[in-house]
């Protein structure tokens, strides 16, 4: 059993759209739990649906052994397309927005098919359209709320070990933190209940691949290693001896590599490849995110015209200068733009050399730093969303200065520029804004950028621009 103190350094990668925990005895359980409450649901919802518009509508108290066949063919055609798109596995269950579009395309595509076998069958007749209609209804609203209720029950069954849990032999270097790992793989009913270091040359124990060679140990489920060698051959070498053991094995990978396979699986040339960078927005995608930049912006601005008013007065009364500050940005691709802020110091630096505001700046005026502290400077931005050289949501633009300064710094800093840059983002709401007084500060605006590029979608953007609201600070930059 584990009961040393880990250092925090290294992590867990693994690819998105795989698996990470959901395997064995507790991953076939949850998925054949799902699968029959889906089933007696849907037999029940069709069942009723007919019967009470039997009811409801005629007055009639019908046979209730007919309407209980059309629901077992509702149920079990509904059943094995979800299988067949493999929507049954634990962590496609809990991705609840592509469970309700599943739902959505396969409850009405299930109720057609029926439809074509009663009109085949000449069963018109036995069938009202209002039935159907209530059924479909019925059905669709309690799908729902089942995918609701399995979101908030698989983590806190799976943590508890309702479904039973995976027992591992975990494998890994001195530096791994393994308390980490059992925290995390105890929210996905794992218990890591053996490890095994790997030494400074990446050697397994010879005790390990002793225990492994025989018959399962009663207490291992599975072997985990995480390797992190660039001995790729070493580790060809142990997997090979693993193979005398009937348990599964999984490897993980920590640093270059584990960065590599934390991208999404694709085939390529019937090879499995690991995307690294996503490409640009599909023409449908950046048309879509387009779409919202106009309708936000321009609501935006119709609503907050009063605010934007009083503001410019109060700029202009408060000290000398102009009432916008104007100054040059690179926009995505690198083309430079000029964005828009009402002015809040008495400076308009726009050179190569720009000084980051800080706390207590002399250079902020008395109605700039509130305006500052507000976000109410950044608004006018929305007018470069118009023109679309901004967009509401994405990384935050800098001064060209700062650009320069970073880019020499920070080697993935120039992947902040593959999309429109925003009036608010992902490090925005993580409180990765304001001030950078050190490359770390920067680094972790960048790590937060890129995600958001990576990730993108508009329940993302929507998420960003929701939570910015509720905490109305959150328009920053490093100027």
């Amino acid at each position: 059993m584990v009961g040393e103190v880990q250092s925090p350094s290294g992590l867990i990668h693994r690819s998105r759209g795989q698996s990470s925990g959901w395997n064995g005895l507790a991953h076939e359980a949850i998925a054949w739990v799902i699968a029959l409450v889906d089933f007696v649901f849907l037999l029940a919802a069709s069942a009723t649906g007919f019967l009470l518009y039997e009811q409801i509508t005629f007055g009639l108290v019908a046979d209730p052994s007919r309407y209980v066949g059309i629901g077992m063919v509702i149920a079990m055609s509904f059943v094995l397309a979800m299988h067949s798109a493999q929507a049954y596995r634990p962590e496609k269950v809990l991705l609840l927005r592509h469970q309700i579009r599943l739902i959505c395309i396969l409850t009405p595509t299930t109720l057609a098919f029926l439809l074509t076998v009663i009109f085949f069958f000449k069963l018109g007749s036995s069938v009202s359209r209002g039935s159907i209609l209530l059924t479909t209804i019925a059905s669709l609203s309690g799908l729902i709320a089942l995918r609701y209720f399995w979101r908030a029950f698989i983590p806190f069954a799976l943590a508890r070990g309702v479904f039973g849990r995976r027992r591992v032999l975990l494998i890994c270097g001195d530096g791994f933190p393994v308390l980490q790992f059992q925290a995390r793989a105890a929210g996905v009913g794992t218990t890591v209940t053996e490890v095994a270091r790997l030494s400074e040359d990446g050697d397994v124990p010879l005790r390990c691949l002793d225990l492994l060679a025989g018959a399962p140990p009663a207490h291992i489920d599975e072997v985990v290693i995480v390797w992190r060698s660039a001995d790729m051959t070493k580790l060809d070498d142990y997997l090979g001896q693993l193979r005398r053991s009937t348990l599964p094995v999984s490897v993980t990978f920590e640093g270059l590599v584990g960065g590599i396979v934390a991208g999404t699986l694709t085939k390529i040339g019937g090879m499995t490849a690991f995307q690294t960078q996503r490409p640009p927005l599909s023409l449908y995608e950046s048309t879509l995110k387009r779409l919202f930049d106009i309708c936000f912006s321009l609501t935006t601005l119709l609503a907050l015209s009063p605010i934007l008013l009083i503001t410019a007065v109060a700029v202009k009364l408060d000290s000398k200068g102009p009432v916008f500050f104007r100054q040059t940005r690179k926009g995505y691709g690198g083309r430079p733009f000029r964005i828009v802020k009402f002015r809040s110091m008495t400076v308009m630096e726009d050179g190569d050399e720009v000084r980051q505001a800080t706390r207590g700046d002399t250079r902020i005026t008395r109605v700039g730093a509130f305006i500052r502290s507000t976000s109410l400077d950044e608004l006018p931005q929305f007018w470069n969303v118009l023109k679309g050289e901004m967009s509401v949501v994405g990384p935050r633009p800098h001064a060209n200065a700062h650009d320069e300064y970073f880019d020499a710094q920070i080697g993935e800093y120039v992947f902040r520029r593959h999309v429109k840059p925003g009036l608010t983002g992902w490090a925005q709401i993580n409180k990765c804004r304001g001030e950078t007084p050190d490359l770390k500060k920067m680094e972790e605006r960048i790590f937060h950028d890129l995600w958001y590029i990576n990730n993108w979608s508009l329940w993302l953007d929507l998420k960003i621009v929701c939570r910015t609201v509720c905490l109305f600070h959150d328009f920053r930059d490093v100027y």
